[in-house]
């Protein structure tokens, strides 16, 4: 039976799942841990690098004074840089001077690499950078350096004898094993009166001198960098993600807060506004936007509230009269006229059915017009020629031979007549429609020489249910929404609607203005 695998989406799916202020202390506990584990790696390096070069130039310069002294006939291993990893081969391949393990070291001389160049004059050359890699430890006395269990010897507490130096090499030579080493090679060349063993025929001393670079010099200076990197960058990345934590849970307190505050608001307490921080950020912005939607959302709903009510009086009046007239032919059949009662409740049922088709218009929600092909100046010259001859005072001036729009025939046709009907019904002597177009924009103007309408009027008369004269308006039939129907068509045709009147001049005059189709424009 096989294991299953992790899907790769659910580490990404449980990341999500964690809060927001977690997630932000993980991510920023996990960037600054590369980022500092980064600078501390670097630092390693640099300092490993640093003491690896400082180590290079102490061999040069140990190079340079061991091959004075050997060509001196001085004692080599008197320097004060003794135990330094070093072998002298003379010409004839003899070790005529070791130190610092070399001694115990398999096959050393034939793993060196080949002898410089002897200077023609001069008695010492020139130190040359060479790489060698040691070879195994020779252990043909383990017993002397060894315990019976395999393990070295400790190193001793002094070294005054014979045993405990060989004792003290024998372990410099384990850390030479096996390792790949920078060495300088220096000729040496000793006069015939300083060379304990000649091989030259004249008497004189030809040897190379190799001084190993140690390999845990630069280990041991960077051996206390160690511990403090390890603990140091964890403990800071951990610091850091307990920073986020606390600085993006501080963030975020204003965002519970309006949250709260948005959880507690109901129909009934509209009113309520969300607290806004000090804080210029995305998070007073989004308190403010709060804030404002709630402030439309509480005009939207009086608006609505105000809207059920008007509509709910609007409807009593006719059903009221319905119902009375029904009433008084059942309570009283023989003293009504049944063409009369019937007539009167036919008039009250058309008025309900006129308003309930109004509110379901204006109940509708916003979508866009029909894109039919309407030509406005002969939908406006078919109604002016009707209202004529139902005699009313309707004329039409300055009509275009077209006036294409985009939209719906029968709203444009409904607008049209609830501007006329509204003319109609407050002109005193004339009403008077005008059309004009541009190519790009078509206007339409319906002037009526009733009483004009005051400055703060002209934009109250397209509310829903607002009536400025309430005993024409009921005498007539009005419901104060053709207005307001005739607005909402011009928005939904992309155009405008506007009513003002000219002082002294009587009257006042409904300014509809459509934009004409982008194919037609020139």
């Amino acid at each position: 039976m096989t294991a299953r695998r992790p899907s790769p989406h659910r580490a990404p799916a449980l990341l999500r799942a964690l809060p927001g202020q977690v997630r932000i202390a993980l991510v920023a506990g996990i960037t600054s841990l590369v980022l500092f584990g980064g600078g501390a790696w670097w630092l390693f390096q640099h300092v490993r690098a640093d003491a690896y070069r400082t180590t290079e130039n102490r061999a040069f310069e140990l190079s340079v004074q061991l091959a004075a002294q050997a060509a001196a006939g001085e004692e080599i291993l008197s320097d004060p840089l003794r135990g330094w990893p070093l072998i002298e081969l003379d010409r004839t391949g003899r070790t005529t001077a070791a130190a610092g393990g070399t001694q115990y070291l398999t096959g050393l001389t034939a793993l060196l690499p080949p002898p410089p160049a002897q200077p023609p004059r001069r008695t010492t050359g020139s130190p040359q950078r060479e790489t060698v890699h040691v070879g195994a430890v020779d252990e043909h006395e383990r017993d002397r350096f060894h315990r019976p269990d395999g393990t070295l010897k400790p190193p001793p507490s002094s070294n005054t004898s014979a045993q405990q130096k060989a004792l003290i090499a024998h372990r410099q030579a384990h850390t030479l094993a096996h390792r790949t080493m920078t060495v300088f090679a220096t000729s040496v060349h000793a006069p015939a009166n300083t060379c304990r063993l000649p091989t030259e025929a004249d008497g004189s001393c030809r040897s190379t001198l190799y001084v190993f670079v140690p390999p845990d010099d630069a280990k041991q200076a960077t051996a206390p960098l160690r511990t403090p990197l390890i603990t140091g960058v964890p403990l800071a990345a951990l610091l850091v993600a307990a920073l986020a934590w606390t600085a993006a849970r501080r963030s975020l307190r204003p965002v519970e807060a309006i949250r709260q505050e948005v959880a507690e608001i109901t129909d009934t307490s509209l009113d309520r506004r969300v607290p806004v921080p000090d804080a210029r950020d995305p998070v007073r912005r989004l308190a403010q936007t709060t804030n404002t939607t709630l402030d439309r959302l509480e005009t939207a709903v009086e608006r609505q509230r105000r809207f059920v009510a008007d509509a709910s009086h609007e409807l009593r009046s006719p059903v009221a009269a319905l119902r009375y007239e029904l009433e008084t032919a059942l309570a009283h059949p023989d003293t009504i006229d049944p063409h009369r009662t019937l007539h009167d409740a036919l008039t009250a049922t058309r008025r309900v059915h006129t308003l309930t088709e109004d509110l379901l218009l204006l109940a509708r929600p916003d979508h866009p017009a029909a894109q039919s092909l309407i030509d406005l100046a002969g939908l406006a010259a078919e109604l002016v020629y009707e209202y004529q001859h139902r005699g009313h005072p309707v004329s039409l001036r300055g009509r275009p031979d077209q006036a294409p729009v985009r939209g719906d025939g029968a709203q444009l046709h409904r607008l049209l007549r609830n501007l006329l009907d509204n003319a109609v019904r407050h002109a005193h002597t004339a009403v008077v429609l005008d059309i004009t177009t541009d190519g790009r924009t078509h206007t339409v103007s319906i002037h009526n020489d009733g009483t004009p309408l005051t400055p703060d009027e002209c934009e109250r008369v397209f509310e829903r249910f607002t009536r400025l004269d309430e005993a024409r308006a009921r005498d007539t039939g009005g419901s104060g929404l053709g207005l307001a129907i005739a607005r909402d068509i011009a928005e939904r045709h992309h155009g405008t609607l506007t009513a003002h009147s000219d002082h002294p001049r009587p009257g006042t005059t409904f300014t509809l203005t459509l934009p004409g189709p982008p194919d037609a424009i020139p």
